[in-house]
Order: structure tokens, then sequence, then C-alpha cells
């Protein structure tokens, strides 16, 4: 009973063993540039009506999600957060084309964008953080 009872445990923690390993690990660089991210795309919602200012927050948010985009592309076992940041770039470069159009951009369509880019973040977010350090 006793060996039957040890195999369990050899066998159980082999498991997690190999689940940490599958499972890319914490990334500081990655849980910053998200954090940075979302609180610039809250800060930004604020500056809305003013097309000037939103659209220079628009340029910062989108080097920052191509640099994430770019960042997580390359790192083992990073799959989730790394189509999880395609998708915000996707956001981000998207609000940046539409400032570039020279078309006006509305104010309830910039704080749509900024609010969408920061619920993606908040989401991103715990992506990472439950990473085994």
């Amino acid at each position: 009973m006793k060996k039957i009872a040890m195999a369990l445990v050899v066998m159980l923690s082999g498991c997690t063993a190999v689940d940490s390993y599958l499972l890319g690990k914490f990334d500081n660089n990655e849980y910053m540039l998200v954090t940075q991210i979302r609180t610039d795309a809250a800060k930004a919602i604020k500056s809305c009506d003013n097309a000037i200012a939103s659209a220079a927050s628009a340029e910062v948010i989108a080097d920052k999600t191509q640099l994430l985009e770019n960042y997580s592309e390359k790192l083992l076992h990073n799959d989730d957060v790394h189509n999880a940041s395609k998708s915000l770039n996707e956001i981000a470069q998207g609000l940046v084309r539409q400032y570039q159009s020279g078309k006006p951009v509305s104010v309830i369509f910039c704080k749509l964008k900024f609010g969408s880019l920061q619920n993606s973040a908040v989401t991103i977010q715990p992506i990472i953080g439950k990473r085994p350090r």
C-alpha cells in the first residue's frame, strides 16, 4: 500500500512539474508593458476632447502594444499572451490609422477605442500574472 501511495505521489508531482514546464514563466517585462498600456489608455480617455493630445496618446500606446507583441512572440510556451498582444496591437494600430487618415475622430469613438484598449489590457494582466514565478 505504501508503494502505491509513493508511486501516486511521484506521478502527481511529475505531472505538476510537466505543467510548470509547459506553462511560460512570469515575465516582469510583459507585465510592466501591459500595465503601462492599461494606465496610458485610462489616461487617454480623459483627453478625447483634444484631437492632438489623443492622437499623440494613440501613437504612444500603439508603440507599446507593438513592443509587447514583438517581445512576447519568441518566448517559449507563450502563445496565449502573444495572441492576446496581437489583438491588443490591432486595436491600437487601427486607432492610429484613424487619426492618420485625416478624417475627424469623434469623442465617442476615441473613448470607445481607448476603453477597449484598457479593458483588453485588464484581461491580459491576469493571464501574465497567474504564471509561476
